[in-house]
């Protein structure tokens, strides 16, 4: 934290935006079984942020999210102190003491938001992959800021239920973009979705063959053992289930668009045998091919 005495204020910036939701209107949202639980229950945008500063000694009852796209400041979580620079973010859970501020040479320009709802314990699983680190690279990203500014956008402009629904299904957007690591640079997290992506881009284009998990790694460039341990996480499949459902999605495809006999679609998605691929097709969508093909077509 930084030490020197002075001014230090919680907001007051030229140019700021900030919308806070009355907190009955936030209530009866969550209330009411909205699409999305997850809510913006306050959101800004503090350009150039001199002297900002604030101490919540009893943490928030949201979890909060701030991103900085200018200058740099400081966060003050727990027992740690973290900087935070230009394209970083900062991850403050409900309930966690905490203190930040602008640097006071160069003070930050942040986007930031306050989370509420019963999907927050699932937003902060998404934006904290890594207990104890609750600071995230994530570079420029101007959609992500473009999100940033349609939530305030909509809140600006009144709580009515298609705005609080417009801007809750923002929110979710931010935290999909950041889980994923769109838009990030250099960061493990892109590394990892591209692995995933080329491993999944392989299998697409060998969905009349065999594969190995081992080929899988070897195009991943890591061992079999940590390709699938990424996999596994990434998509909540093993590898070689992933590939058997891509390959009876293509024989949805094929059912619904073609006249081919079973028998021919299984050899088109690489089975020797007809009768394997009708219980590999049963197991992943609890009916024959034929029956899918019934009900389809009627």
């Amino acid at each position: 934290m930084e030490s020197d005495p002075l001014p230090r204020i919680a907001e007051g910036f030229p140019g700021q935006r900030s919308v806070v939701l009355p907190r009955p209107v936030v209530a009866a949202w969550l209330r009411s079984a909205p699409l999305l639980e997850l809510l913006p229950s306050d959101v800004g945008h503090y350009p150039h942020a001199r002297w900002h500063y604030r101490q919540r000694p009893e943490g928030s009852p949201q979890l909060i999210f701030a991103w900085c796209l200018q200058g740099e400041g400081w966060l003050s979580l727990g027992d740690e102190m973290f900087r935070i620079r230009p394209g970083q973010a900062m991850i403050i859970p409900p309930g966690a003491a905490h203190t930040y501020g602008a640097d006071q040479r160069l003070p930050w320009t942040i986007y930031w938001v306050h989370m509420a709802g019963t999907k927050v314990g699932n937003a902060q699983r998404l934006l904290v992959p890594q207990p104890g680190q609750p600071v995230l690279s994530l570079g420029q990203d101007p959609a992500l800021a473009g999100l940033f500014e349609e939530m305030l956008s909509l809140l600006e402009r009144g709580y009515t239920p298609a705005n609080l629904l417009w801007a809750s299904l923002c929110l979710g957007q931010v935290v999909a973009r950041v889980a994923m690591g769109i838009g990030r640079p250099n960061s493990m997290i892109e590394t990892t979705e591209e692995r995933i992506e080329n491993a999944v881009s392989f299998m697409l284009r060998r969905l009349d063959r065999k594969i190995r998990v081992n080929e899988l790694a070897a195009l991943c460039k890591v061992s079999p053992s940590h390709f699938a341990a990424l996999f596994k996480k990434r998509t909540g499949f093993t590898a070689i289930d992933f590939f058997l459902r891509l390959k009876m999605q293509r024989a949805c495809q094929l059912l619904d668009s073609s006249d081919l006999p079973v028998k021919a679609i299984s050899a088109v998605i690489g089975f020797d045998d007809p009768l394997y691929f009708s219980r590999c097709f049963h197991r992943v969508h609890a009916c024959s091919p034929s029956q899918y093909r019934a009900l389809r077509k009627g």
